[in-house]
């Protein structure tokens, strides 16, 4: 990603500090402008993030430049906004790059079949190397309106995946296969050996990031005040309070318990995330012209 979408990416989004019980939970918010929530303003990141999210390093080299926004859209899936899964799975993505410096290895929405299908399996393939270890990014991603319905949906997600080791070392297999690392680096016969190089699942080390956007109140009480401001104390005591009760619901659940899988949670609280996802609608027709 360049420079400058990830300085743009920067001075939109902002990690929200919060201290919480034993799970690493970061949450995510915007600023406002004029007193208006900045959601329109990450419809556009969005918008000239797509093709990174999309397309390999290849493609960006063999592809027009006229051509790569308007292809990396037909990848996009062709399902109403409120059941695709692509604009999680996009801002996701954009978190783990620009927050993490955690780059994908495998680009999931090159490989659904049509259009017409949601990403299979996990909704992104990322990595890192921490003193020379491997960790692999394996995440799940819900644009819900709704936290608890976000939180049931990704846990339900999680746990028929990774409590079916069968459907793990198929999806692991189809992503050794699409790995887009340059041989060259070294990476990609590391990657290849924890994907399908016969490892032990139990030795693959996995991170599991697992987005849950939703309504906020507070973020919906304040608009239009002179509250609205992330600096606020108010504000920011409110929405630590209320980023708090969705943690805790995080902490009741029975999360998948083994060695070499840890997962980080990303709460995004947005002020109403319907019309976000109408503005990302009409911005994906435009470009599928």
């Amino acid at each position: 990603m360049d420079i400058a979408l990830k300085e743009r990416a920067k001075n939109q989004i902002f990690k929200f500090g919060l201290a919480f019980g034993g799970k690493d939970i970061n949450p995510y918010t915007l600023d406002f402008e004029s007193q208006k929530y900045r959601q329109r303003d990450l419809a556009g990141l969005l918008r000239d993030s797509v093709e990174y999210f999309a397309l390999t390093e290849d493609e960006f080299k063999e592809l027009p430049h006229s051509e790569l926004r308007r292809t990396a859209y037909t990848r996009i899936s062709d399902a109403k906004s409120n059941s695709k899964g692509d604009y999680g799975e996009l801002l996701l993505f954009l978190i783990l790059d620009i927050f993490y410096d955690c780059p994908k290895f495998v680009t999931k929405a090159r490989l659904r079949s049509t259009t017409a299908d949601q990403i299979k399996g996990f909704d992104c393939a990322h990595y890192t190397v921490e003193d020379d270890e491997l960790i692999l990014w394996l995440g799940e991603a819900k644009f819900h309106q709704s936290f608890s319905t976000a939180l049931s949906s990704a846990f339900n997600s999680i746990d028929n995946l990774f409590n079916d080791a069968g459907s793990v070392k198929s999806e692991l297999k189809l992503l050794s296969g699409n790995i887009e690392i340059n041989k060259n680096s070294g990476l990609k016969e590391k990657i290849r050996t924890e994907t399908n190089g016969g490892k032990s699942l139990d030795k693959v080390n996995i991170k599991v990031p697992v987005l849950l956007t939703y309504d906020s109140k507070v973020l919906n009480n304040v608009e239009g005040s002179e509250e609205a401001d992330l600096e606020h104390e108010n504000l920011k005591a409110e929405l630590r309070k209320e980023l708090k009760r969705n943690a805790a619901l995080i902490e009741r659940k029975e999360w998948l318990n083994k060695k070499n899988i840890n997962f980080e949670f990303f709460l995004f609280p947005f002020l109403e995330v319907k019309i976000l996802k109408d503005v990302l609608e009409k911005i994906e027709e435009a470009n599928k012209i």
